[in-house]
């Protein structure tokens, strides 16, 4: 009898194994599976670098399968907004955004958005870094974001900024500046601390939050006195008007 090596039978089994296809799955289990490993494989290697067979083979399915749930990239991109736009509760944020915003209430208003935009950070942090590569690619999901998600929440809240001045709580700026700096100091917190890992926070998200809209009203409540000092001309220093 021809003797056999000691390891044939644990190469074979290896071989079988790797030969077994993945499971089979419910048919939206198996899209939302596809969606995290896309997501999770466009945020670690870019969009460039990710092609579907490598999406397809990450979730240990073949390319055809992939396509079977995504007709293309581009639906595959809508997919992801999909989930994300589901998992946040979107509907539910905005029309609780609403509701603070008709009761005038200035601090909850933007308490609300920046405790959302701390909160997708940190539950889904590859979905920012995904976003990241977009957006340095010029690729097409971070237009898509911008149109579904970044400029509905802009324009809301630069109508309601504009309406506080109209009513004379908030002092004369341009909304669309002021919504940048209340937006952009609290995503560029996140981002340091959910995608870069800053450790230096020793305070809990919701004080920081608490403490950026501290300095969001005291740029934006009016004080008459300060409304009234020049805020582009000034006079040299030595000199006389």
């Amino acid at each position: 009898m021809e003797a056999r090596p000691l390891h044939a039978a644990p190469l074979k089994a290896a071989e079988a194994h790797a030969r077994t296809p993945n499971p089979r799955m419910p048919s939206e289990d198996r899209r939302r599976q596809l969606l995290r490993v896309a997501v999770e494989s466009f945020a670690r290697n870019g969009f460039s670098g990710t092609k579907t067979k490598d999406i397809a083979a990450a979730a240990g399915v073949s390319e055809a399968i992939l396509f079977r749930h995504f007709s293309s990239k581009e639906d595959l991109y809508h997919a992801i907004l999909d989930e994300k736009e589901a998992t946040l509760g979107a509907d539910r944020w905005f029309t609780e955004l609403s509701a603070l915003a008709e009761r005038r209430d200035d601090r909850g208003v933007f308490q609300h958005l920046g405790r959302q935009i701390v909160r997708s950070f940190r539950e889904d942090a590859a979905f920012h870094r995904l976003l990241l590569y977009a957006s340095l690619e010029g690729h097409l999901l971070a237009d898509l974001f911008h149109e579904r998600f970044g400029l509905p929440t802009g324009d809301y809240l630069a109508r309601y900024i504009a309406q506080r001045q109209q009513e004379g709580a908030f002092r004369a700026c341009d909304p669309g500046s002021a919504v940048m700096f209340a937006i952009g100091s609290i995503v560029h917190y996140a981002m340091a601390r959910h995608i870069m890992g800053a450790k230096n926070f020793p305070q809990a998200e919701e004080t920081i939050v608490d403490q950026f809209v501290d300095f969001i009203l005291a740029a934006l409540l009016r004080n008459d006195s300060n409304d009234q000092r020049p805020s582009v001309e000034r006079t040299p220093k030595g000199k006389q008007k």
